[in-house]
């Protein structure tokens, strides 16, 4: 058994196939890719990676576990599941989805599961890698304890970001996987501790507006998201590749690219970002008739009425969160 100390959950103890599945390349990679993004931008503290979190989300997942009696080989193949369940994240968490003809890191990270040694690891101590890839999924009776609404991913970042970030929070974990329990394959919580999930919606209500979707933060990664669609167009990395970046290897690879993609990193590394303008609802560009699928012809239409002053970093983006932070 190895014990590593978290700064959130205190010790977190890993058997020796947690142990082999840490020690791979791709578990590895994530100690180089951000929890939260460029949000470090705007919160100096919020450097936590996805490394740290799947640790979190995995030692959470093991506590649901013992706390509804599961079955010691349901109990491992839970925390599995919540450990592996962010390999395919890219570099900046979320930049990824950000871009037409990247996979989304769900796709990838079950993906990687079963195609890598790391399908070897698992059946060699008896395990499916479709099963922990349907729980990833939450397409699997154990699946609410790792993708729900109130599992082990969510329970984990919440607490995680908003300690990183200096956003205060009331989350009881231990109070709320006390009293979990399962019936018909759903996750339930006990009554009496309805206050302390009532404080874990606020919390997140909370965390969205000023953590996950900060304006400031939200241009840093549109800039980026634009810089990275041109390196791919001009075939100066490929979409693999891509998905393969470190933060460190990514910015690098951006700052060889002349014209803007060198420009974007440069004012990304001096946080010189683009402010936000005027902000629509995903029911308002549905009403105006904008398509999607335009937003480019949008963009330059925009920036050419501007004028000579007219800013080549111009990006539309509507309000509406597009998805999770998990």
């Amino acid at each position: 058994m190895v014990r590593v100390r978290d700064p959130i959950h205190d010790y977190i103890d890993l058997n020796d196939l947690e142990v082999k599945l840490i020690d791979t390349s791709f578990f590895q990679r994530l100690r180089w890719i951000r929890q939260l993004g460029p949000t470090n931008l705007v919160y100096p503290g919020a450097n936590h990676t996805r490394f740290e979190h799947s640790l979190g989300t995995y030692h959470l997942a093991r506590k649901i576990a013992d706390a509804i009696d599961l079955e010691e080989d349901e109990k491992q193949l839970v925390s599995v599941s919540g450990l592996l369940h962010d390999i395919g994240h890219t570099v900046f968490s979320h930049l990824g989805d950000e871009i037409e003809g990247i996979e989304d890191h769900v796709t990838r990270t079950t993906r990687i599961v079963s195609e890598s040694n790391i399908s070897d690891y698992l059946e060699n101590e008896g395990m499916s890698s479709k099963e922990v890839n349907d729980i990833i999924e939450g397409q699997h009776k154990l699946g609410p304890l790792v993708s729900g609404d109130l599992d082990a991913d969510r329970l984990d970042y919440l607490v995680r970001d908003a300690h990183y970030t200096g956003v205060s929070t009331g989350v009881d974990t231990s109070r709320l996987i006390a009293t979990m329990s399962m019936y018909n394959n759903s996750l339930f919580v006990r009554e009496s501790s309805l206050p302390a999930v009532e404080v874990f919606l606020t919390t997140r209500s909370i965390m969205y507006p000023t953590v996950y979707f900060h304006p400031f933060a939200r241009g840093a990664q549109l800039m980026l998201s634009r810089a990275t669609k041109i390196g791919l167009s001009n075939g100066n990395f490929s979409t693999s590749e891509f998905s393969n970046f470190t933060e460190h290897k990514f910015l690098s690879e951006l700052g060889k690219i002349s014209g803007l993609p060198q420009s974007i990193c440069k004012d990304f590394e001096k946080r010189n970002i683009v402010k936000c303008a005027v902000s629509i609802t995903k029911a308002q560009v549905e009403e105006s008739g904008l398509k999607s699928s335009e937003k480019q012809i949008y963009e330059e239409s925009i920036a050419s009425k501007i004028g000579p002053f007219g800013d080549p970093q111009l990006t539309i983006q509507t309000s509406d969160f597009p998805y999770e932070t998990a």
